[in-house]
């Protein structure tokens, strides 16, 4: 493989130790500046060419590498936005539930106040009811007695025991 490399090389020397014979007799010297060229091309190519390629390659990697990060993030903003979404539908059911639990234990308060009023009516109703009885019989018994005092202590009016016994008699019975 050396060799190849030394005629390489030597090939383009040998081309420039000519006397320039062409040229002066009107040729021009296209044909061996066209090797040299390519030579100098191959060579170019052989020392660089590797490095070239392994640059564009580790380049084509490194973009290839920030996409697929990139890519990646994007995968993740996405399942976090429907995440986020998912817990927003899912406050929004427990709101209106929340919000449902609340109107029925509201209804449940009211209808027991209601209830508890109700009852507390029926009370103070019965109670104003026996209330007013009382008094009326306190009333009655005050009349009565009234009366009968005036009865005895009246002269135009007399009644005999008997009578007043008989009265009594129908009261108890």
């Amino acid at each position: 493989m050396n060799i190849r490399y030394l005629t390489l090389l030597a090939l383009p020397i040998v081309a420039f130790a000519s006397g320039h014979e062409g040229a002066a007799e009107g040729g021009t010297d296209f044909w061996w500046r066209l090797f040299n060229f390519l030579v100098f091309a191959a060579i170019i190519y052989k020392l660089v060419a590797s490095k070239i390629v392994d640059f564009f390659k580790g380049r084509e990697q490194g973009i290839a590498g920030e996409l697929s990060a990139i890519q990646d993030k994007l995968k993740e903003a996405k399942a976090q936005k429907a995440e986020a979404l998912a817990k927003v539908d899912e406050a929004e059911n427990s709101a209106g539930e929340l919000l449902q639990s609340a109107k029925n234990e509201a209804k449940l308060m009211s209808d027991k106040i209601a209830e508890s009023l109700e009852h507390d009516k029926i009370q103070l109703e019965k109670s104003f009811n026996d209330r007013v009885e009382i008094e009326t019989k306190k009333m009655k018994e005050e009349v009565v007695s009234e009366v009968i005092e005036e009865m005895f202590s009246s002269s135009d009016m007399k009644i005999s025991n008997d009578d007043l016994l008989n009265i009594i008699k129908k009261k108890v019975a």
